[in-house]
């Protein structure tokens, strides 16, 4: 996601289960408040409370990756009293805080300062006060998961409710509406269930903390109105499917549309479904800065190199003679590109897919293509992109979209019924 300009095992295995057993909405929470319905006009959130057992789940655990996977060192300190246990065997226990102390690991030992701790899991878990890794304090556990010989990754256990309210603050800016985080807190909170349920079997993570996921700032980043926002709107989630039958889907939410919201079939293959169908035309992200964005030309030699870095298979294009628009939305969005090689060859990829992969390369007029809703032309050395429109892929929220909204009067409901129709909202825990 972007920021509003960028944007014990048995314990964990019933929560698991719990989490599954609520993610499919039970029929006798069809009350929920249907997003398409007429809204309070005093704004008072009538979410019908989850009946039976789905009342008695607590709020679930969710795992955060903090850092890049490989680290070979970590600085922890914490600011109270801790546990450190190593494979479930608490190794250490210290009523008083721990130092800045550098965290490696070697020959199958974790050096924790002058400590060697032999393991395969470490886990750090406060008694009192809060961990820190680097110069960003956070709430819950930090476990560190191997990686490689000597190489780990540092995943935060944290509550979801605690998760959101260091979500928020980095994906909004501090002065925007309450309205405004009412709703994102609603779609984040939904985000990061639809990834703990449906795309995390195959890791030790459910979502990462950097904008390919949601912007997590820990503990650190925590504000009175993003706390306030989490508790307001506590346990609430998107779901859409017949009554009896409804799902949680993954509302994704960018920094600004431009002027139309994207569908999600422009970054990932979906289900053709009315909350992530998109086309709504939406006026009130005209104050981003990149509303609209100048024309920029980026060299083929860059763009070869960038999908080269990313897509092993371009390499056999022999570099890149043009790209064509394969396929667009209704209202002209590139969704499918052909890379066309000096070769002749094609490869066909979404053109969301280029843009990042520009990015993460550092071509150096990629970072000024904002979004691919714009035109592709080719201007013989280059591709030149113009007529540039918003910021980030534009499906589902648009966080400058929603701000404007708040400002004109509507509320966190009403933002969610515009860009994500049809959807319902369910308090379930």
């Amino acid at each position: 996601m972007n920021r509003a300009l960028q944007s014990g095992a048995g314990a964990s295995q019933r929560r698991r289960r719990r989490l599954r057993a609520w993610l499919v909405i039970a029929p006798t929470a069809v009350a929920g408040l249907v997003l398409a319905g007429t809204l309070s006009s005093c704004r008072r959130e009538n979410y019908v409370p989850q009946t039976g057992s789905l009342a008695l789940l607590d709020v679930p655990t969710i795992r955060v990756r903090i850092t890049p996977a490989g680290i070979t060192q970590a600085d922890l300190s914490t600011t109270g009293g801790y546990r450190l246990f190593a494979d479930g065997r608490c190794v250490l226990d210290s009523g008083g805080p721990l130092g800045k102390a550098a965290l490696r690991r070697q020959g199958g030992l974790w050096r924790l300062g002058n400590l060697s701790i032999p393991g395969w899991q470490l886990v750090i878990a406060p008694t009192d006060g809060v961990l820190r890794c680097g110069l960003t304090a956070y709430r819950g556990s930090l476990r560190m998961i191997p990686i490689g010989a000597d190489g780990f990754a540092v995943v935060n256990h944290v509550d979801l409710e605690s998760y959101l309210a260091g979500v928020l603050p980095r994906e909004l800016y501090p002065s925007w509406s309450p309205q405004t985080y009412h709703a994102l807190a609603i779609a984040a909170r939904t985000f990061a269930l639809y990834n703990m349920r449906y795309a995390a079997a195959s890791r030790d993570y459910d979502v990462g903390d950097d904008q390919g996921w949601q912007v997590y700032g820990g503990f650190s980043a925590e504000t009175g109105k993003s706390r306030q926002a989490v508790s307001r709107s506590r346990g609430v989630v998107l779901a859409f499917g017949p009554p009896g039958g409804e799902r949680i889907f993954l509302p994704q939410y960018s920094a600004c549309c431009g002027g139309v919201v994207n569908g999600a079939a422009v970054i990932r293959d979906v289900a053709d479904i009315p909350p992530l169908r998109g086309g709504q035309k939406c006026q009130d992200c005209h104050t981003c800065p990149r509303y609209r964005w100048p024309t920029l030309r980026v060299g083929k030699g860059e763009i070869a190199q960038a999908l080269c870095s990313v897509y092993p298979a371009a390499g056999s294009l022999g570099g890149v003679a043009t790209i064509r628009v394969a396929s667009t939305t209704p209202y002209g969005r590139a969704v499918w590109l052909d890379v066309v090689g000096k070769n002749g060859q094609a490869m066909r990829l979404r053109a969301e897919d280029l843009r990042l992969a520009l990015l993460r390369n550092g071509a150096s007029n990629g970072k000024g293509l904002a979004s691919m809703n714009c035109r592709i032309r080719d201007v013989g050395d280059a591709m030149e992109f113009s007529e540039g429109r918003g910021f980030g892929h534009g499906v589902g929220l648009c966080q400058w979209g929603a701000q404007g909204k708040a400002e004109a009067g509507w509320s966190g409901e009403e933002i969610l019924r515009f860009y994500y129709p049809g959807a319902t909202m369910f308090r379930v825990y």
